[in-house]
C-alpha cells in the first residue's frame, strides 16, 4: 500500500528591501493593507474577476511580480495603487542598454500611467526579484545598478519619473545579529547563521509566548523582534530614519501541518491588533511600517513547492476567490466577499477505476503529481487524511482538471474513471477547474514564472521543523549584498532612499512531502 514520507526540509521566509528614488509621505497609521497578486496558476481567475475581488473587499494597493498588460489593463480606472516588477532574467539588458529600458517604460508603463479616468495607478517598479540572493551568485545583482539607473532615466525621458519609482529589492538575509537580538544587528557578509528556537505561541502573538529580553526592550512576539532587527541594522548602516514597508507576510493554509486557516486567520488578526496597538502606544517615525501587503491574495497551482508544498497555498483566497478566512481589509466585522460568476469547467471528475488492477497506480499518480498539483495530501494537507486508493484519485483528478477534463489526460493506462460524482470528502476538496486556461490566456505570464526562481521570493525567515510548539529557525544569508557593499555606499549609490519594503518577517512550520 502506498504511504506517505514527510521529509522535513528548511523553509524561508522572505524579506526583501525596497530602496525607493524619491521622498515618500510618512503615513499616520497603516491604512488599507494590500496584498501580492501572484499568477502562477495553470488556471488563473480572470484578471477582472481578480478586480472586481479587490474592490469588494476595499483592498486599495496591489503588488504585482511582473508587468502582465492582461493584469495592467484590468486595473485601468480602478483606483488601486500599483507596484509592477521586472523579472531577474531582464537585468542584463536592462543594465547594458538604455534604449531596452526605454522600450520596457514604453511597452509596460507609458500606454497604462496616463491622465484620465481609465488610467493605471502605477506607483512603484520593482527592478529584479530579489536579486542579491546567495543562492543566485553573481547571477543577477552585477546588473542592479544599471537597470535600475537606465529604467529611472527612461522614466525621466518618458515624463513619468514624478508619477513612478524606481525601486529594487533586498534580501533580509543581508541582516545579520550573532546573538539573534535586535540591538546588535547590522549587515552581514556571506555567511550563515542559526537563531535559538521560537515557539508557534510567540509568532502568533499569544499571550503565552515566552518572552525575550534585548538590553532594555522585552520581545514578546516574531513580529516585533524581527521588524526591529530591521530597523537596527538600517540605523547602524547610517539610515536612521528610513520607513519600512512590510511587503509580504501571511501564512499558508494547506500543504503541510499548521499550515491551516485556523491559524492563518489568528495569526492576521493578531497582526493588525498588534499594529494598531503599536501605533497607539508611540508616533516615532520606524516603530510601525507605513504599508503593508498581505502575501497573498489567491492560491497558485505553479508556485514552485522546493520549499514546501505549502508555497502553493499562501492565498487569503482559494484560486477560484472563494475566502478561506476572515482578514479585515477594513471591513470591520464583515465577512470577506468572494468572487462572483466564476466560470467553472463540467461538474466532472477523474478517479482510480477500482475494478481494474491497480498494481501500476502509484507510479502513473507519481507521475501526475509531477505536473499537477498534489499538494494538499502532503502530511497535515487537508486531504492527507485520505487513504489507498483515494489519494490516486486526488492525483488523477488534479492532473485531469489541468488539462481541462481532456478526456485522454483521464486515462492513465485504463486506470482513470470520469465520474459525475463529487469525490470530495470533508476538508477534502476535489477541485473543478476554471475555464480560463493559462495555456491559452496566459503563455508570456507562464514563461516569466517558469524562468524565475518563484521559490526564494525576496528575503526569507526558515523553520527546519515544529515539535509540539516549539520551531527551530534559522536565518539564512541568501542575499548576495556584501556588508562591505553598504559600508562603501552602495545604497547611497543608486537611491537616496528614505524608506524600505521589508517582505515577510516570520517564521513559519512547514515541510516538504514525497510519494514513496
Amino acid at each position: 500500500m502506498p504511504s506517505q514520507d514527510f521529509k522535513s526540509t528548511p523553509i524561508f521566509r522572505f524579506i526583501s528591501l525596497f530602496l525607493v528614488v524619491s521622498v515618500s509621505s510618512t503615513l499616520s497609521k497603516v491604512e488599507g493593507l494590500g496584498v501580492n497578486w501572484g499568477t502562477a496558476a495553470s488556471h488563473p481567475l480572470p484578471p477582472q474577476k481578480v478586480v472586481e475581488l479587490l474592490k469588494s473587499n476595499n483592498i486599495a494597493k496591489v503588488k504585482l511580480f511582473d508587468a502582465d498588460p492582461f493584469v495592467l489593463q484590468s486595473l485601468s480606472g480602478s483606483s488601486i495603487r500599483v507596484t509592477v516588477g521586472i523579472p531577474n532574467s531582464m537585468l542584463r539588458s536592462l543594465n547594458s542598454s538604455l534604449k531596452a529600458a526605454q522600450s520596457w517604460v514604453h511597452d509596460n508603463l507609458t500606454r497604462f500611467v496616463s491622465d484620465g479616468a481609465s488610467r493605471v495607478l502605477i506607483d512603484y517598479v520593482a527592478v529584479g526579484d530579489e536579486p542579491f540572493l546567495q543562492s543566485y551568485g553573481e547571477q543577477f545583482y552585477p546588473f542592479v545598478v544599471g537597470a535600475a539607473t537606465n529604467i529611472q532615466t527612461a522614466l525621466f525621458k518618458a515624463n513619468l519619473a514624478q508619477k513612478v519609482k524606481v525601486v529594487t529589492p533586498c534580501s533580509f538575509d543581508a541582516f545579520l545579529s550573532v546573538s539573534s537580538l535586535p540591538s546588535k544587528a547590522r549587515f552581514r557578509p556571506n555567511s550563515y547563521h542559526e537563531n535559538k528556537n521560537i515557539s508557534l505561541d510567540f509568532a502568533l502573538f499569544r499571550e503565552t509566548a515566552h518572552a525575550r529580553n534585548d538590553t532594555h526592550k522585552t520581545y514578546k512576539n516574531s513580529f516585533d523582534l524581527s521588524y526591529d532587527t530591521v530597523v537596527s541594522t538600517l540605523s547602524n548602516a547610517g539610515f536612521p530614519q528610513i520607513d519600512v514597508v512590510v511587503g509580504q507576510i501571511g501564512w499558508p493554509t494547506d500543504g503541510a501541518p499548521n499550515a491551516t486557516s485556523s491559524l492563518a486567520e489568528e495569526f492576521m488578526k493578531g497582526l493588525i491588533d498588534h499594529l494598531h496597538s503599536r501605533l497607539a502606544k508611540s508616533s516615532k517615525r520606524q516603530d510601525s511600517p507605513t504599508e503593508i501587503y498581505i502575501f497573498s491574495l489567491l492560491d497558485e497551482d505553479k508556485r514552485s513547492v522546493a520549499a514546501g508544498n505549502f508555497e502553493r497555498h499562501w492565498g487569503v483566497f482559494t484560486f477560484d476567490g472563494q475566502a478561506k478566512y476572515r482578514v479585515d481589509f477594513g471591513q470591520g466585522s464583515r465577512k470577506l466577499a468572494n468572487a462572483q460568476d466564476v466560470q467553472y469547467l463540467s461538474p466532472r471528475w477523474c478517479v482510480v477505476n477500482n475494478n481494474r488492477d491497480l498494481s501500476n497506480a502509484t507510479a502513473l499518480a507519481l507521475d501526475a503529481c509531477a505536473s499537477a498539483d498534489c499538494s494538499a495530501v502532503s502530511p497535515g494537507g487537508s486531504c492527507f487524511s485520505l487513504s489507498w486508493p483515494g489519494n490516486i484519485s486526488y492525483a488523477f483528478n488534479s492532473y485531469y482538471q489541468q488539462h481541462d477534463q481532456n478526456a485522454e489526460s483521464c486515462d492513465f493506462a485504463g486506470l482513470g474513471l470520469i465520474t459525475t460524482v463529487d469525490p470530495s470528502v470533508d476538508s477534502c476538496r476535489f477541485f473543478v477547474g476554471l475555464r480560463t486556461s493559462f495555456s491559452t490566456v496566459r503563455t508570456s505570464a507562464l514563461f516569466c514564472w517558469m524562468m524565475s526562481p518563484m521559490v526564494t521570493m525576496l528575503l526569507w525567515l526558515l523553520t527546519e521543523r515544529c515539535v509540539d510548539n516549539d520551531v527551530s529557525f534559522s536565518n539564512v544569508v541568501d542575499g548576495g549584498v556584501r556588508a562591505q557593499q553598504f559600508e562603501s555606499g552602495f545604497f547611497r549609490e543608486l537611491f537616496p532612499a528614505n524608506f524600505v519594503v521589508v517582505h515577510n518577517l516570520f517564521p513559519t512550520y512547514y515541510a516538504t512531502y514525497q510519494l514513496v
